[in-house]
């Protein structure tokens, strides 16, 4: 894991060295845990008006509780229902991205059209967890590869900055290996963060 993020950050010491900077806020809902605001940050090279490489990160956090229903009471007007929580998360993801966006100018329209993009990227997952059940907390620590593709639209707000907004799907399933068990049978435990999401954000040129 550790090699894999040197070498995103070693590619992105590369893509740096014309400087553009890029700052988003958006959106991301992934399978296996609640939906929450994201927010990002990257460095990129634009080879020309239409093409650029950038490294960045985005940082996600969501604290939430699983529940389960105790009983259910029906009066003459509502309906009463009875819950106990088993587990409380709270959840911090850190997707490292390395991607290329590609603009494409509408036809007749100043300053503005569209774009494409999509990357690789290596996924961080810290879970803390306190089970209610048998009373134990625990942080997991969970990585992975994964990829990222999205398409939006762009505004040329000045000569130096940009604003944008699009879609965008995350694809990428975390894992951490657990002690052998029985039979000296390896162990590990996934989480599909894939899902679907929207950012939006503004790029300057820093040159």
């Amino acid at each position: 894991m550790q090699k894999l993020i040197i070498l995103f950050l070693f590619l992105g010491s590369c893509v740096y060295a014309q400087g553009n900077l890029d700052i988003r806020a958006g959106y991301l809902g992934p399978k296996d845990t609640k939906n929450s605001m994201m927010f990002g940050v990257s460095f990129g090279n634009s080879f020309d008006e239409a093409v650029k490489i950038g490294i960045g990160a985005d940082f996600y956090h969501k604290s939430y509780s699983k529940m389960s229903k105790v009983a259910i009471e029906e009066g003459k007007l509502t309906e009463i229902r009875t819950e106990q929580k088993l587990v409380d998360y709270s959840r911090t993801i850190i997707p490292i991205n390395l991607d290329i966006r590609v603009k494409i100018p509408a036809a007749q329209v100043y300053n503005f059209g569209y774009f494409v993009r999509g990357g690789l990227s290596y996924q961080l997952l810290w879970s803390q967890e306190k089970n209610y059940e048998d009373d134990s907390k625990d942080m997991r620590r969970f990585g992975g590869l994964g990829w990222q593709a999205g398409a939006g639209v762009y505004y040329q707000i000045g000569s130096r900055s940009t604003a944008y907004a699009g879609a965008l799907y995350n694809s990428c399933e975390v894992s951490r290996d657990m002690s052998r068990g029985e039979k000296s049978l390896p162990i590990a435990q996934y989480v599909d963060l894939s899902g679907f999401g929207f950012q939006i954000g503004v790029e300057l040129d820093l040159q």
